[in-house]
């Protein structure tokens, strides 16, 4: 019970900063599990690139999360940015031609332009 009390409290204090949360899973992956995770993202930046090669875009920022794969060269609109908790360097962001939102390793993006800002 202590756990979902937690979680309702993020999601609140979440929803009063302006933030979106993505990826909500139960009040114990919130504890725990990282693809069951929720993560508070911010829309603060104007940027954008292009997916590298056939690149993965995830549902929770980890390389082990589910994903689906887009074609290169597609447009990836920045939302913000988030360094997981093994250090690697996620960018959330907008499919292009999609209605498609999610995470991206920062090294499968090139033709970087405008704004990225941290979540």
């Amino acid at each position: 019970m202590e756990l979902r009390k937690r979680a309702a409290t993020a999601l609140a204090a979440g929803a009063l900063l302006g933030g979106s949360f993505v990826g909500l899973g139960t009040s114990e992956a919130v504890a725990g599990g990282h693809c069951d995770a929720a993560y508070v993202v911010k829309n603060n930046s104007s940027g954008s690139g292009r997916l590298k090669g056939r690149t993965p875009v995830f549902e929770q920022p980890y390389s082990d999360c589910a994903s689906k794969s887009y074609r290169s060269g597609t447009r990836f609109s920045f939302w913000c940015s988030y360094k997981n908790t093994r250090g690697s360097e996620w960018i959330f962001g907008g499919v292009g031609g999609t209605d498609r939102t999610g995470w991206v390793s920062a090294g499968n993006i090139t033709g970087r332009t405008g704004s990225l800002h941290r979540c």
